[in-house]
């Protein structure tokens, strides 16, 4: 074939790529139009409009394209329920009746309206937002590099989740515009992002609470009342900053090594093509800064608005591939965050793909996937320091193979038990001990106990010092000779607030039960003083100020030779009274070591197989359980690191 008829032959191939997709589009677009129904004309409208802009009609286009996956949730019950959440005070904590509460009755999300969007859209409603998408993208320098489908993702949808159908951008615009008009009117989004949230905190703070279980609540609601969970607040500051122009997105996980539940965040796309992560509001954009927060996901996702069309129909349909990794509104964009990638030979698993999991509230889940290729496996840009498996995937379960191991970032460490060397352990914990709850214990160091007859303790005793930060939740103190005294009160130090979950106060090994509490500080987060006594290590008091105090009543005097104190926790120590086991991985499952009723804060195991991964189940109570090793007959959990 001479050079000329191969050129042909290109040109007839690249033209025939372009008839098939162009075909594909229009049968993407036909799709939306024929399940719009009665609503059709109201689209067609929309096309017809922008006949002579072709860039706006392109736009419009892709919006009626992905139409028919979105929906908003509808009815008299999340109306209620929003009523509720507005009710918060300025800490998140719901008022009214008690009902209200986690197990409110009157409220099923599965029993909402749903309201098709491509049934019930107007074109008016859908070009005004198309004419204000336009006008910011325009309008801004640090979009000029912004590609067509980075501003069809992240600045031009009418929604972001399943929330009613409002006119959010073009009342986020009249409201916030000015910030950038006139109090910043530099060329950097990171700088005119920390503007917007801080004006947007100092207008009325976003108030975190993780009641309920709602669809998203809008951005009117969210406007006006600027209260729920992570999710919420990552819907709110992307109503505001896509408003204005400036591109955001949404990142998370599906699961962490720490953590049972995922999470989610914006990220914003830099003058020099970086996407920058932040958590409003609590954390900024910083150029170059990378780094989510103190938890540790593996693999992170990108969602988006507009379905992935090259996702093949064989990877859809293929039963070997598990349904999470089928969804075609997300991507993996973990190379954003992690630059390791994880090799692992592969034996005993057939087929085609292995997968990757890490362990959680039901066992390992899957949470990368990869082609099996001459016997090994690599999972690109992978978090380092974690435990993961092996796992097939047959009949829609999981099928762990061989031993967990641990992953340093340049090395793997295989946890095999052998059933021939044994040593002994001493548990005191199911989940590991995080910074932030051992700040929260250490704030009673160098606190102090006091008696006295006195409800001013004008006269008092100290009957004991906090010199350290507890290593444990119970605190048992036995006195060198016993006290009395109607009024018992915890001091903090001067620089800690007093914060305690639990005090309690005996003689003879009988506990007294106090009639009465008090602080002299307000509660920080709406608690009551009385939560020190109610058995509950998950409740606390928390002043709200430095070197205050907590008293309880006794309604007489009594006498005392003992007293244990818990600081605020997680509850994850080991709980006198509740019914444990120890497990081993070994022979591809989870083997016993026997079950054993807590008689107090630790649990002695002694013929535990040397070299094991270990998970203790608590069978009374709680989820948060994670997989751990024994170092020197020490319990240590991977987020504790292997040297």
């Amino acid at each position: 074939m001479n050079k000329s008829a191969w050129n042909r032959l290109i040109c007839l191939g690249m033209l025939l790529v372009m008839l098939l997709g162009a075909c594909r589009d229009d049968m993407r677009l036909e799709y939306a139009l024929q399940v719009a129904g009665e609503n059709r004309a109201e689209l067609e409208r929309v096309l017809a409009y922008y006949e002579d802009e072709p860039e706006k009609q392109k736009a419009a286009r892709f919006l009626i394209e992905n139409m028919p996956y979105y929906h908003s949730k509808q009815g008299e019950k999340l109306d209620s329920l929003k009523e509720v959440l507005a009710s918060a005070d300025s800490l998140g904590v719901i008022q009214g009746p008690s009902w209200y509460y986690p197990n409110w009755p009157s409220y099923a999300p599965e029993n909402l309206q749903r309201i098709e969007d491509v049934q019930v859209i107007t074109a008016d409603f859908l070009i005004r937002n198309i004419d204000l998408a336009f006008e910011v993208w325009k309008k801004w320098p640090w979009n000029t590099e912004l590609s067509w489908e980075e501003f069809c993702e992240f600045i031009l949808p009418y929604r972001v989740g399943n929330e009613p159908l409002e006119n959010w951008r073009e009342v986020c615009y009249r409201r916030y515009s000015f910030l950038l008009d006139s109090v910043y009117t530099g060329n950097d989004p990171i700088e005119a992002v920390k503007v917007v949230c801080n004006y947007l905190e100092k207008e009325r703070p976003f108030r975190l609470s993780w009641m309920f279980n709602y669809p998203h609540l809008g951005g009117n609601f969210l406007l006006e009342y600027r209260i729920g969970k992570c999710r919420e607040a990552c819907d709110f500051i992307a109503y505001v900053l896509r408003a204005l122009g400036i591109p955001v997105a949404f990142d998370f996980y599906t699961y962490s090594a720490e953590n049972r539940m995922g999470h989610i965040w914006t990220v914003v796309k830099d003058t020099v093509g970086g996407w920058l992560p932040f958590n409003f509001p609590y954390t900024f954009p910083e150029s170059g800064n990378y780094f989510i927060d103190n938890r540790r996901p593996s693999v992170i996702y990108r969602q988006y608005f507009g379905r992935r069309w090259n996702r093949s129909r064989e990877w859809l349909e293929d039963a070997a591939v598990p349904i999470e990794f089928k969804n075609v509104f997300r991507e993996k964009v973990s190379e954003n965050y992690f630059q390791t990638d994880l090799e692992v030979p592969v034996q005993g698993i057939s087929g085609e793909y292995v997968c990757l999991g890490v362990f959680g509230v039901r066992g390992w889940r899957g949470i990368d996937i990869a082609k099996v290729k001459h016997g090994k496996a690599i999972f690109r840009n992978i978090g380092s320091k974690q435990i993961y498996i092996l796992m097939g995937y047959q009949d829609g379960l999981y099928v762990p193979q061989g031993n967990p191991f641990y992953f340093e970032g340049n090395g793997m460490r295989e946890f095999k038990a052998d059933a021939k060397r044994r040593d002994s352990v001493v548990l005191y914990r199911k989940y590991p001990l995080s910074e932030r709850i051992k700040a929260y214990m250490a704030g009673m160091k160098g606190g102090r106990f006091e008696i006295s007859n006195n409800k001013d303790f004008r006269q008092s005793a100290v009957i004991g010092r906090v010199e350290e930060a507890p290593q444990v939740n119970w605190n048992k103190v036995s006195l060198a000779k016993p006290v009395s005294g109607r009024y018992v009160r915890y001091v903090s130090a001067p620089n800690e607030y007093a914060e305690v979950a639990e005090m309690h106060f005996y003689e003879d090994g009988h506990e007294w039960i106090p009639v009465g509490s008090w602080a002299d500080a307000p509660a920080s987060i709406g608690t009551g003083a009385y939560q020190v006594y109610d058995h509950n290590p998950l409740t606390h008091y928390i002043s709200s100020q430095g070197g205050a105090s907590i008293t309880i009543d006794f309604g007489k005097e009594v006498w005392i030779d003992s007293f244990a104190f818990m600081p605020r926790n997680d509850d994850n120590f080991i709980r006198i009274g509740d019914e444990y086991e120890l497990f081993y991985w070994g022979e591809g499952k989870w083997q016993s070591l026997g079950r054993q009723q807590a008689t107090e804060i630790r649990l002695v195991y002694e013929d535990v197989p040397i070299g094991a991964l270990l998970h203790l189940h608590d069978w009374t109570r709680g989820e948060e359980e994670l997989p751990f090793y024994l170092e020197g007959g020490k319990q240590v959990f991977a987020s504790e690191g292997i040297d």
